[in-house]
């Protein structure tokens, strides 16, 4: 490890997430609205065009993270990516919001899945390795708690900046193709040049020496790790809640509620309601574990959404405006239980497997992050084409019932129901701090040697628990020589 403040190096680390964090809300928040209002596609043809772009990520995000894991260079095996990804980045996001001149619908429909695909390949190369080096970085429960808590803060004050200055942009244009394009081309150096940060800013301390060959059957093989399968559900849940609010949210404040003036100071009290208890979830996460945050978050979000479904066009500003920022609460404890606990699936696995595969994982997580985000984001276009939404008779004032109400549901019910089977995963989730101090003595002691006496009944039960293997196979397990972590 280079020698370098740890504040420094935290905000090196973080500012990859703004990228993370604010090219899936503006994509979340506007690209639906941007093929529907502005490119004239069917909700029906955007859904198809986001789902296409999810079934080329079953392919790019776990072979990314096979590639990052197998890549050798003076540079490290997941920082060279961020100097290449820099440049992707900036060209993939300007394509997402210009079409340059393409007329036909058919070539549209062509284009867009094209260049949605392109964006999706710029986010793997580069979140793929980000998601991963943090386990790289260091071992300490408590310091991978603390750098997640400062991603997450930089991703919740980048959320704030996308989820407002995006709209003034496109809004200031009378012309608004031109307006999204000069979007894109800001936010494609903004989102760029955090890359540059990334790489000058982290470092790796453990490298395999062992170069096993590439297999397509390590895809699954993480499936094994009884953590992981906890993990996922815990992850694709909690995102699927925040999607859903996200994309929704300008069509149930302008049509269920006839407020559509009310959406950026309502974003605006959410995203920064949300970067406010990141930091504080992220300090209780160091003193407590990582499953309370998520279990507060996700009893004040389903309480919100409640009161949510009562209001009506006679709901005052105000009372809006400040229930709605309790979903930034949710938002933050999903979040932060979300991304934390990632890094400490790979020491399970390396318990089970001798090796660090932690770009396996963060690729394996990054697809099922965007797959949760395109499921979420597409199926807002079918829904909507089923609640009869009809842009030109929102504007005439002739909003259907079915579309006022079916709206409504949409935001209001779907995260719930989100929300309730995160915390039912949530509560068989054993991976804790205690377990994991339990893990990491015991991984450490069995890299040792042949050391099976100094190793209690109790830790090696917890060790089963956790990772879904009997002792006596991880115990027999060959172990890979590894540079030491500090």
């Amino acid at each position: 490890m280079k020698k370098r403040s740890e504040l420094v190096s935290k905000l090196a680390y973080a500012s990859g997430d703004i990228y993370g964090g604010g090219a899936f809300l503006i994509v979340g928040l506007l690209f639906l609205v941007f093929l529907t209002k502005v490119e004239g596609l069917s909700g029906t043809w955007a859904g198809i065009i986001i789902f296409t772009g999810k079934a080329w990520d079953a392919v790019t995000d776990p072979l990314m993270g096979i590639l990052s894991d197998r890549t050798r260079s003076r540079m490290g095996r997941r920082r060279p990516y961020f100097l290449i990804g820099s440049v992707i980045v900036l060209v993939s996001w300007v394509m997402l919001w210009h079409s340059f001149g393409i007329t036909s619908e058919a070539m549209k429909i062509i284009y867009y899945m094209f260049a949605f695909m392109f964006f999706s390949t710029a986010f793997t190369i580069v979140m793929v390795p980000y998601n991963a080096i943090l386990a790289d970085m260091t071992t300490d429960y408590n310091k991978r708690s603390a750098f997640t808590g400062t991603r997450l803060s930089f991703s919740a004050g980048a959320a704030i900046v996308c989820g407002i200055v995006p709209g003034m942009i496109t809004g200031s244009y009378q012309n608004q193709q031109t307006g999204y394009l000069i979007m894109g081309i800001v936010f494609g150096i903004f989102f760029g040049m955090s890359w540059i940060s990334v790489f000058f800013g982290t470092w790796e301390n453990t490298r395999n020496i062992e170069q096993s060959g590439f297999s397509f059957r390590e895809w699954f093989s993480v499936l094994k790790n009884r953590s992981f399968r906890k993990y996922v559900l815990i992850f694709v849940f909690s995102q699927m809640a925040i999607d859903i609010t996200m994309a929704i949210a300008v069509f149930y404040l302008g049509v269920s509620l006839q407020k559509d003036y009310l959406f950026v100071p309502s974003m605006a009290a959410i995203l920064g309601v949300q970067l406010i208890f990141i930091m504080i979830f992220s300090a209780m996460a160091q003193r407590t574990g990582k499953k309370l945050p998520g279990i507060i978050a996700a009893f004040v979000w389903i309480l919100a959404n409640i009161m949510i479904f009562t209001f009506t066009v006679k709901t005052p500003d105000i009372l809006i405006i400040s229930v709605c920022a309790l979903i930034g609460i949710g938002a933050a404890g999903c979040n932060m239980v979300s991304w934390s606990i990632l890094p400490d699936i790979s020491d399970v696995d390396e318990l089970m497997t001798g090796k660090r595969r932690e770009g396996l994982y963060s690729g394996v997580s990054t697809f099922i992050r965007k797959l949760s985000g395109g499921v979420a984001v597409g199926s807002i276009g079918f829904m909507l084409d089923i609640v009869r939404y009809d842009e030109s008779a929102v504007i005439a004032g002739n909003t259907e019932p079915i579309t006022y109400y079916g709206i409504k549901l949409i935001f209001c019910l779907l995260p719930v129901i989100f929300l309730l089977a995160m915390l039912v995963v949530l509560k068989g989730y054993r991976l804790g701090k205690s377990e994991y101090s339990i893990l990491h003595s015991t991984l450490e002691t069995i890299k040792k040697g042949d050391l099976k006496d100094e190793i209690s009944a109790e830790h090696l039960l917890i060790c089963e628990l956790v990772s879904g293997m009997k002792a006596s196979e991880f115990l027999a397990c060959e172990r890979v020589q590894k540079e030491p972590v500090v």
